[in-house]
């Protein structure tokens, strides 16, 4: 295995191959991946959730209008905040040149202060998978890679970013066997 790719910051697209699954019809952006395993959050399923009543009495002026994500099926009481790099906090981590990830709250102090940045989302879970995992997932047809791209993230409609994702690289999702193989 010493020809290992790491696939950090590029996008997940389930195929077809994957139907009545947790990720089918699901895009996930891939934080960190590395011959340990990968960690990333899923960006296309919305909560019907209000985060000021999520975080409680957290904090005092949360920012109305920030979309929380159903990221991932892994701790989904841990949130985190995916958002792009005009603000960056101590806490944020670098994913893309325009997109960090942050856990902490502050983030929400400085949006509520006008000191946010431009355009973020929220997430509750995470999806994570062992050693090799992920790289057995995508020979067995399970996954679509695609460059990050900041539109897919922040502003395809949610039920529309697969399919999105999928045309960025020339590929319609529709024209893929729901069967998976090789032939």
């Amino acid at each position: 295995m010493s020809d290992f790719t790491s696939l950090s910051g590029q996008l997940l697209v389930s195929l077809p191959t994957m139907r009545g699954d947790y990720f089918s019809h699901s895009v996930t952006l891939l934080i960190e991946h590395n011959r340990d395993g990968a960690f990333g959050l899923v960006i296309n399923k919305p909560l019907d959730v209000d985060l000021a009543e999520l975080i409680d009495d957290q904090i005092t002026r949360c920012p109305p209008n920030i979309t929380v994500l159903e990221s991932g099926p892994v701790e989904q009481n841990r949130l985190f905040f995916l958002h792009t790099t005009d603000v960056i906090f101590e806490s944020s981590v670098g994913i893309e040149t325009n997109l960090s990830l942050t856990t902490s709250l502050d983030i929400l102090d400085a949006i509520s202060k006008n000191n946010g940045p431009k355009k973020i989302l929220a997430g509750l879970g995470y999806a994570g998978w062992s050693g090799g995992q992920l790289e057995r997932e995508i020979q067995a047809d399970v996954w679509l890679v695609i460059p990050y791209t900041d539109d897919i993230v922040f502003d395809v409609p949610f039920d529309e970013r697969p399919e999105a994702a999928a045309r960025s690289i020339g590929i319609d999702l529709n024209l893929i066997s729901p069967t998976p193989g090789h032939g």
